[in-house]
């Protein structure tokens, strides 16, 4: 029997179907799931095994709240040592900005065939925008501009793809991370890491940008919430590209978990129509894992698996 505790919004448990899968761990792999209220300090009858933690927003966020609350969760894993961590808190703070993401892991993923991470430029006023995205030669509009952090406000997910300099002005929210906004005939492929498990789910993203329409194309406006704009709607008559080979999905699972330190991962990867390489252009942890149909044995068999192998790693150096 191991007893694993877990601190997760309300929201994000139900996006997952939390109950079900507490009862599934309890039925199925001997596992009791606890919920840890991190408002307090953490007071348990029982000896976790484990604590499985999706409290990014806590980490991003500044506020006194979001600091006791990340307070209280340390506190008790200090005091606890021997309590194995699944999304340890310090691996985790790449996951603040964007623009650290992609540098920690474009040396992996540069190592991939045919596999690049785009290159970007930082910018903190329109005026800067301007300025770098004319002096590089690797990023000519269409761009993407991404807030550089990348939580604790709905701000953050709102992202503008611009087609000229004039639609730099729509920017708000400094600093940004603007890429270069590659056709990649419409298809994502929203890849979820979770453990040994990789599952890879094509989509339908956003339409190519024709180069013959820049002069006309000013801004469109994405994030959580927000219904794609009319210009930006994909043709669905058009078929989605076939999935990704096993190969491929497998080397760029294994080059990220080893550049992130990370097991439970999100990724967004597009297939470039110019060159046909593939692009990682977002990566998150704990995602939602929608369309994964095996997400509730992936993660159960995670959770024994890394307790296992930490307890050997300890046992070892003791």
């Amino acid at each position: 029997m191991l007893n694993i505790g877990y601190c997760m919004s309300q929201s994000k448990q139900k996006r997952l179907g939390w109950p079900k899968f507490i009862d599934y761990c309890k039925e199925n792999h001997s596992i009791i799931l606890h919920e840890l209220d991190i408002t307090q300090p953490i007071k348990l009858e029982v000896k976790l095994d484990g604590i499985l933690q999706k409290i990014t927003d806590e980490l991003f966020k500044e506020d006194e709240l979001s600091k006791k609350k990340l307070s209280n969760f340390l506190n008790y894993v200090n005091e606890n040592p021997e309590t194995v961590v699944i999304g340890d808190i310090e691996k985790l703070k790449v996951f603040r900005s964007r623009h650290e993401i992609n540098e920690t892991i474009k040396p992996k993923v540069e190592e991939i065939e045919n596999a690049f991470v785009p290159p970007s430029v930082v910018a903190t006023s329109c005026i800067e925008a301007e300025e770098l995205i004319s002096k590089d030669e690797t990023i000519n509009y269409p761009v993407i501009c991404k807030p550089v952090s990348a939580g604790g406000s709905s701000k953050t997910h709102e992202i503008y793809i611009i087609g000229n300099k004039e639609g730099l002005n729509e920017l708000n929210y400094f600093p940004y991370l603007i890429t270069p906004y590659y056709s990649h005939f419409q298809t994502i492929y929203k890849i979820f890491i979770n453990g040994d498990s990789c599952v890879s789910v094509p989509r339908y993203s956003l339409r190519n940008i024709d180069s013959n329409e820049l002069s006309g194309f000013k801004t469109a406006k994405l994030g959580k919430g927000i219904e794609i704009p009319e210009n930006m709607k994909p043709n669905k008559e058009i078929p989605l590209q076939e999935n990704l080979k096993s190969e491929q999905l497998n080397v760029i699972c294994e080059k990220l978990k080893t550049a992130l330190g990370v097991e439970i991962l999100g990724v967004d990867v597009i297939r470039c129509e110019k060159d046909q390489r593939l692009s990682v252009i977002d990566v998150n942890y704990f995602p939602g894992f929608i369309g994964v149909q095996s997400f509730y044995q992936d993660l159960a068999s995670h959770l024994k698996k890394k307790i296992q192998n930490e307890r050997i790693l300890k046992t070892i150096k003791n």
